[in-house]
């Protein structure tokens, strides 16, 4: 019988080792190299390629998304995971370790004029939150150590968060926290690095010749000093590797965690309230401005005209994730810094303004002109007949796309995770994340967002009915008068 779940007869036949690894925000892993972008680099970048020499094989580099990285790996995008990536309980469910190929520590980074935090205890006592990256070595002991936390995808976010005063520590690998960290003169080291952890080459269950391989390369790299030489070369080196010399087994923590669903749920449901005030937030925001634009395209001067076209196709012609990261790491420089969850409801708010301007924009404009005529000739100036006639004809025909645009925003809301807004989607690719179990938490957080919309909709449904019957009887009064 032919081994089909083999991979390395796979791999042998091509002479290709294809790897994977997130290089958005993988410095100093694996990034593009900023004098050649065309290119990558990092120190696993370097690793691997020395890794496939060392098998007879040349690297071939699969550019994934951290967070799907070991689905990725089950799917065959690629042969292996080479990413910083750290040996766990919940990970050693789906896929093969090979033997540890560097040996990292975790540091606490404050700002240089914090002067109450010199260790992660000081944290705790103060009751300070931790940055740090998600579903990573400092993430799980943050966790089970019940530290307060905010999650980040990548170390950029953690570190400018962190100088801008938005979080007062951050908790990081030693190769993080030198690239991004050491060097910035407004950021200093809180106590010592500690914790020892390692980072390993992930394979495929069942692909133990391609396992056996790997470990065999990985004690030649460090036995004839192929692996020093590119950690010294990262300025990663330290004498704590040279145990990696030896071909006996190196002891370093694999973080367990085993998924608790009671206290999952109650994770999710925290998540699912901030959610809801991002959308009700940002929707407020949306239906305050979004009629005096409506107002000002339709009935405004020409200048007053042109700035909101302006406003209204800027934000409608770029994306919302951009315009995100554009207030949050953007107006800083300017000397505003907001906290992640009102910039995520300013942006999202913002944005979905120019869209409900042009329901209220048709709305306005379906009423007929007449009913103007009719409001002045009963003596009402323009204000008020705008308020007692026209807004209540133009409110029941917005409401349907309104309802629309309300449920469309609270999936938006999961954009927010690109400026470490910890709601409902970034708890489930987290917890997800970190059990491989993207199906059954998955469906339950279908679940919560069918929670959350479904009686919106249901509710606006039952208003429009109201307001129907409503416009109906008077339509009736007024023509038996």
């Amino acid at each position: 019988m032919l081994l089909a779940f083999d991979t390395l007869a796979a791999v042998a036949a091509p002479q290709a080792l294809r790897w994977g690894g997130d290089p958005s925000g993988g410095a100093p892993y694996v990034f593009s190299d900023p004098s050649n972008p065309q290119a990558y680099t990092g120190f696993d970048y370097d690793f691997a390629e020395a890794l496939a020499r060392q098998m007879g094989m040349k690297a071939k580099f699969v550019p994934t998304d951290w967070e799907s990285i070991v689905a990725s790996l089950k799917r065959k995008e690629f042969d292996v995971i080479i990413d910083g990536f750290e040996p766990t309980t919940d990970r050693a469910r789906e896929v093969l370790f090979s033997k540890p190929y560097y040996l990292f520590r975790l540091q606490l980074t404050v700002r240089k004029s914090e002067q109450r935090i010199n260790s992660l205890e000081d944290c705790k006592r103060l009751g300070i939150p931790v940055g740090t990256l998600v579903n990573c070595a400092a993430s799980r002991l943050l966790e089970q150590g019940g530290y307060k936390s905010v999650g980040y995808q990548d170390p950029v976010g953690a570190y400018q968060d962190l100088e801008a005063g938005r979080v007062d520590a951050v908790i990081m690998d030693v190769a993080g926290e030198m690239f991004y960290a050491r060097k910035n003169p407004k950021l200093r080291p809180a106590g010592k690095p500690f914790n020892t952890g390692a980072y390993v080459v992930g394979i495929r269950k069942g692909d133990k010749a391609l396992l056996e391989k790997v470990n065999a390369a990985i004690d030649s790299l460090a036995n004839n000093g192929t692996t020093e030489k590119i950690f010294r070369k990262w300025d990663l080196w330290n004498e704590e590797q040279l145990s990696l010399r030896t071909r006996q087994s190196v002891k370093y923590e694999v973080t367990s965690a085993r998924f608790n669903w009671s206290e999952g749920l109650i994770k999710l449901s925290k998540a699912a309230g901030i959610t809801v005030m991002l959308a009700f937030g940002a929707m407020l925001i949306a239906v305050l401005l979004g009629v005096p634009l409506a107002l000002g395209q339709s009935n405004g001067n020409r200048f007053v005209r042109t700035v909101c076209t302006i406003y209204i196709e800027f934000f409608r012609g770029t994306p919302v994730l951009v315009q995100l990261l554009f207030l949050y790491f953007g107006l800083p420089v300017v000397g505003v810094t907001l906290p992640g969850w009102l910039t995520a409801i300013v942006g999202l708010g913002l944005n979905y303004a120019a869209y409900e301007s042009q329901v209220y924009r048709t709305a306005f404009q379906a009423v007929p002109s007449r009913q103007w005529h009719v409001a002045y000739s009963l003596g009402m100036k323009p204000a008020q007949a705008f308020r007692r006639i026209i807004f209540p004809q133009a409110f029941r025909i917005a409401l349907p796309p309104m309802t629309n645009d309300f449920v469309a925003l609270f999936k938006d809301t999961s954009t927010a995770f690109a400026i470490a807004v910890w709601e409902l989607a970034t708890a489930y690719r987290e917890l997800a994340n970190a059990t491989q179990s993207y199906l059954g938490i998955g469906l339950v957080v279908c679940c919560y967002y069918l929670a959350m919309s479904l009686p919106l909709a249901h509710l606006a449904h039952r208003l429009e009915q109201r307001l129907q019957r409503k416009s109906t009887g008077i339509i009736s009064s007024g023509s038996d008068t």
